[in-house]
């Protein structure tokens, strides 16, 4: 009989931890809507270009910058790849805007960034 209420103790617990560990993910994957967001990786050319771009024209703008290697930061890219339907093929650099988002670093890309960021400066 101890034995059986032991083993439920276990389990309660191990739920309980299973559930908090689950809304802690959620809180990790939630990007601000005031905040803005550059997901990279070290070895992507477009995102040092992108970082570039930034630093020059944008130097006084607050972003998180977040290597999609390190384990919760690919959470969280992976999360706004979903956010912004871009999960097939989703890849850096991805620089989240509150509702908009730019993915890659093409030829209209500072354009859309000077835009979007009119909003954080």
């Amino acid at each position: 009989m101890l034995r059986k209420i032991f083993v439920c103790l276990c389990c309660a617990g191990a739920l309980m931890l299973a559930a908090c560990n689950k809304k802690d993910a959620a809180n990790i994957e939630t990007l601000s809507q005031n905040e803005v967001y550059f997901f990279y990786q070290e070895n992507c050319p477009h995102c040092h270009d992108a970082a570039a771009y930034i630093k020059e024209k944008h130097p006084d703008i607050k972003i998180k910058s977040l290597d999609i290697k390190m384990p919760g930061n690919k959470r969280m890219f992976q999360a706004a790849a979903r956010t912004y339907k871009e999960t097939l093929g989703a890849g850096t650099p991805l620089i989240c805007f509150g509702k908009n988002h730019i993915m890659g670093w093409g030829a209209d890309a500072p354009k859309q960034f000077d835009l979007f960021a009119k909003k954080y400066e």
